[in-house]
């Protein structure tokens, strides 16, 4: 059950920091290519989804510690 564990955590954690990077670039850099009301859409509904990854870590992170 343990090595199920870690490669549970292992995949979250690579998708949360690919989130993380991609977080990290300017809004005007990642949505140049479309309109600027769009942008803030894609921007806000890609700060939801780093929030959603971060709670499923923390809870892996949390099961891995009992």
């Amino acid at each position: 059950m343990q090595e199920i564990k870690e490669a549970a955590s292992d995949k979250i954690y690579s998708i949360y920091l690919g989130l993380m990077r991609t977080s990290l670039l300017d809004p005007e850099a990642r949505y140049w290519s479309i309109d600027k009301e769009r942008a803030i859409e894609l921007n806000k509904a890609h700060s939801k989804e780093l929030e959603i990854w971060s709670y499923i870590l923390s809870l892996i992170e949390k099961d891995n510690k009992l």
